[in-house]
This record gives C-alpha cells, structure tokens and sequence, in this order.
C-alpha cells in the first residue's frame, strides 16, 4: 500500500514538472471574456484601432449572447467595449466569427469586420459605435466565413471580401461578396457578388499573385459528389475572370481548409498552399499552386488530416533563407501532431511532433518564443495546452502553457495570435480558450518581420504576404497607409546590419509632407546614428542600420513622425 501512495506521488510529481508553465503571463492578462459559454473558433485581432501607437486585443463570442471584446494593451477595456452583438434569427452556434482589422470607412481608424450565420456582416468602429449602414444583410439564414480586408482600388479604403451560403440548405446558394465604402454605408463593389453553388468554411485570400500590380482573390466552392460537382480552388481577377490554369479540381470532399499565399520561392509571384484530400494525384496533404494554376515544385505533401478551417504557417525556420512549412493534424485518439516540412517536402529533424490531444485546435502560429531569434512552431491543443516546438522539433523551455480549470472544458479551440503588444521587442503569445478567458504569455522570444502571427497571417486576414511585404501586414507606397508603424527590425539580434521599416499616413493638414525623424540611442539615452531626418510623404519606408564599430548590447531606436513618437528595441550581437 506504502509503495503504491508512493508511485502514485512520483506520478503526480511526474506530471506536474512535465507540464509546469514558466513562460509568465503579460501585464493585465488573462481576462474574462465570457460568463457562459467558451470562446469557440477564434483568433485574437491584435492592431493600433485607434490610431494611439499602442496594440488593441480583439476576440468575439458568439452562443448564447454575442459580444465583441476589445482590450488595450494593458488588459483594460478599450473605450466603447464590450458590445452586446444581435443575435439575429438564430443564437450563434458554431459560426467562424473571427474578425479582420482594418480602415473600411476610409477615416484613417481601423474597423473591426466580422460575420456571422444569420446573414449579418458587423462593421465597427475603434469606439464601439456601428459604421453607419450596418450590419450589413445577406440574407437571414446565410453563414459567412472570415473576410478579408484590402484596398483593392486605389482610393485609400480597404473593401471587404467575405463568402456566403445558405445554411438551411447546407451550402447551396454560394456568393463571394466584396463590399465598398460609399459613404453612408456599404453597397457592392463593381461586378460582384459573384455566385458559385456550394459554399464552404474556408474563407477567401487576396493578393497579386500575377505581379500585374492588381489584386486577385483567391476561394474555395465546394462540390458534391451526389451531382458530380468537385470542389475547386480557385483565383479571379477583379473583373471576375478565373485567371489561366483555374479552377483547380481537388475533389468531391468538402474543404474546409483556408489557401495561404506566399512567395515561397523569391521569384515575385505568390503561390497558393492549401492543406486538401485530393483525386488527381490521390493524396491527403499539402498542396501549393504557382500563379498559373500549375504544381509547385515537390508538392503534395502527404499528411494526416488536419483542422476544418486553418490555413498552412510558413516562415524561415532554420535561418537558411527559405520558408518552412508548418501545419497541425487531427488524430484520434490523443494522436494530434505538429508538421513541419522543408519545401522540398522533406520533415525537419524529429517532425512531427505529438502534442497528446486530438486536435490541434485551430491554425498553429510560427514565430520565435525561444529567444533564438528563428520561429518556432506554436500550436494549439483540444486539451488545453499550447505547445512549441522548434526547428529540431524540441520543446522549448517552459512550454506546455497551461489554460486554467475553471470551466468544464479547457481546450484552446483557436488560432493563437502571436505580436509585440507592449512595444518591449519580445514576443507575446494570445488565445482565446474553452474556459471563457483570453490569454496572454510574455515569452522571451525576439520579434520579427519572419513570422506567420495569426490565421490567415496578418490582422487584415488576407491570407499571407502583401506584394512582397511578408506576413505582418506592412503596406507598401501602393496600398493604403493609414496609421503611422514602426515595426521590429529585421534580423534580431543583429550582426552588424539590420532594417527597420515604418509607415507614414498622409498628413492631415494641407501640406503633402510630414517631418520624420528616426534615430538610434544606447541604453542609457545617448545618440547613436540619425537613420532619418527629412519630410516623408505618405508610403511605407525601409532604412538599414549598421551597427560596425558598436559594443554588444541592447540598443533604442525612435520614430518621430509630426506629434507621433514610437520607440523599439533591438538587440545587437556580435
């Protein structure tokens, strides 16, 4: 009897270190998001709302009483929030609420846009107020997917781009929608809704995928096998013209799985990746498409079956300047695991990597959260724990973290968003749980521009890369530059040159320029390098600093641009 107390205390020892947290939470976090049901199929939307140089945390919770939450930084409720959500012609059950960020009024503030299963798409503003003219109506019993937010024709206003089925029927009735700006509320962009048969929970990607210097919208129609329809990926112009080489036929399975897009081989043409079971070849796995609708290079890459609606992570994960591929798979029982592949479809060393549940739940994010500057794979769990891997498939120190018992289910049934919210140079990890809180983890991982942060790769949700611009939602002079930016710079550490890159809106007074300084101190306040020191028009810039001649050490750099100050660390290792 001794001895079995005694294995049994070694057990729980066992345990308790096999799973003890040591990554702290963020300042302010977590917070309470719901007093009844759990968050499900959600990604935090973390950007400047509100135009005051500090992140907002954004999650909606749908069942029962719908809200929207949004938080400052600091955990505290942005003004305005939290807002009880109408809950239309049927309670929310299930619907793929997660929202995109973005200036869809054109006032120079983001919005955040989301739909849901009763025909309604929500506009709101950083206050908490609706955009005049919505919720925007579909129909009463139609399902929309996540949107996708771009300035699709030049006039310095993003347009919502979101699918709609018919529910009831299920999936008949399908259109792909793309809402504009009139200033009043929202009416149809030129063209469109453009009508498919059958709907599905993969949500549409934008981006130039033919370096034509005009977006196309990438989407997913689904097919059924009981009136010989195949599923089909497929890539429209704005005039709605399938580009050449689409549709793709994949095959009479429902897709769930949303494309990514991505430049995997610098060559200035986005790919398309897409997790899929296929016919032609017979393969259940990783697929990726070039602009023409043609195989990319050793794709498919077979693989277990993975979550309904996540889409591929992709980044450099071994430093060789080439993209990894990352995805997690659905096993039963208790056999879900992380993947992580080079492009030539071969695993990186002890990939894949088992994560003791059965669901890694959601998209899995890549980003480093070990401090070795290169991402590591993070990935979501149906058990409540959020592991990560990196590139040798180790875990990093002080991972599994842990969701709290305080609900009858713990799983993180989310896509974890990955940023600097605080502006301190390291990285924070946020996921939305079952337990009805909103989690944040201060890793001491290094912030990046090489980084997949969240589902469809960037706030926007456009599903990846922005002309060239990598995965964090940069825009470029072309697009539409709306809030001032200064990003991480890249590499970090660095040894001895890195970039940084930042964004100037348009000047609200008359003048077309605005006075820009950005310079670099050490720690203790003195004046480093003037990197720039010049009016600035409206664009995105990219400056490179060299650190030669320097000590090792940690090193300040501040963007003044008019009123606006901001201010980034970086790390400079010899």
């Amino acid at each position: 009897m001794k001895n079995t107390a005694l294995w049994l205390f070694l057990l729980f020892c066992s345990t308790s270190l096999l799973y003890s947290q040591t990554i702290p939470y963020q300042y302010g976090w977590p917070r309470q998001a719901s007093d009844d049901w759990g968050l499900y199929y959600n990604s935090p939307t973390i950007a400047d709302f509100n135009n005051d140089g500090s992140l907002n945390v954004s999650v909606t919770k749908s069942f029962a009483t719908p809200i929207l939450y949004s938080w400052k930084s600091n955990g505290t409720f942005l003004m305005g929030f939290p807002i009880g959500l109408p809950p239309g012609s049927l309670q929310n059950s299930g619907s793929i609420e997660i929202s995109a960020a973005g200036d869809v009024t054109g006032d120079g503030f983001m919005e955040l846009v989301f739909g849901d299963e009763n025909g309604q798409i929500f506009v709101y503003k950083h206050n908490g107020t609706p955009a005049p003219g919505t919720p925007i109506y579909t129909g009463s019993t139609r399902k929309s997917t996540t949107p996708a937010l771009v300035d699709l024709d030049g006039d310095n206003t993003h347009e919502i781009i979101i699918t709609t089925y018919e529910r009831e029927s299920p999936y008949t009735d399908a259109k792909l929608h793309v809402f504009k700006w009139n200033g009043n509320g929202f009416s149809d962009f030129s063209g469109f809704p453009i009508n498919f048969k059958y709907g599905t929970d993969s949500a549409p990607v934008v981006g130039d995928l033919n370096k034509d210097g005009k977006y196309e919208i990438v989407f997913v129609s689904n097919g059924r096998i009981a009136d010989s329809t195949m599923t089909q990926l497929n890539a429209i112009s704005l005039t709605g013209q399938q580009l050449d080489g689409f549709p793709i036929d994949i095959s009479y399975n429902s897709l769930g799985s949303t494309p990514a897009l991505y430049d995997l081989n610098k060559d200035g043409f986005l790919e398309i990746i897409i997790k899929a079971k296929a016919l032609n070849p017979d393969v259940n796995g990783i697929f990726a498409f070039d602009h023409q609708g043609k195989p990319f290079g050793n794709f498919p890459i077979p693989m277990e079956s993975g979550h309904p609606f996540s889409n591929v992570a992709i980044a450099d994960m071994d430093g060789d300047g080439k993209p990894e591929i990352a995805y997690g798979s659905v096993m039963a029982v208790d056999s879900g695991k992380a993947w992580a592949w080079k492009l030539d479809g071969t695993l990186l060393p002890n990939y894949p990597q088992k994560i003791y549940a059965t669901w890694v739940d959601g998209a899995v994010a890549l980003g480093d959260v070990s401090g070795d500057s290169l991402p590591d794979v993070i990935v979501p769990t149906s058990k409540g724990f959020i592991y990560a891997f990196d590139k040798n498939g180790t875990l990093v120190p002080g991972f599994p973290l842990q969701a709290e018992n305080v609900h009858v289910v713990v799983g993180f049934q989310t896509s974890p968003t990955i940023t600097d919210v605080d502006g301190d140079g390291d990285v924070e990890i946020f996921a939305g749980s079952l337990n009805r809180r909103v989690y944040g983890w201060d890793t001491p991982g290094i912030m990046s521009d090489n980084i997949w942060s969240t589902y469809k790769g960037n706030a926007q949700r456009t599903g990846g890369m922005l002309r060239g611009f990598g995965t964090t939602g940069i825009k470029n002079q072309k697009e539409l530059v709306t809030y001032f930016s200064l990003e991480q710079n890249y590499p970090n550490p660095f040894n001895p040159v890195t970039k940084i890159r930042y964004s100037v809106p348009s000047n609200p007074s008359s003048l077309a320029t605005i006075p820009v300084s950005l310079k670099v101190y050490d720690i203790l306040g003195n004046e480093i390098a003037v990197l720039v020191n010049e009016p600035k028009t409206e664009g995105a810039y990219q400056v490179t600093f060299d650190g030669t001649g320097l000590a090792s050490g940690l090193y300040i750099y501040k963007l003044q641009a008019g009123s606006h100050y901001e201010t980034k660390k970086m790390l400079y290792l010899k």
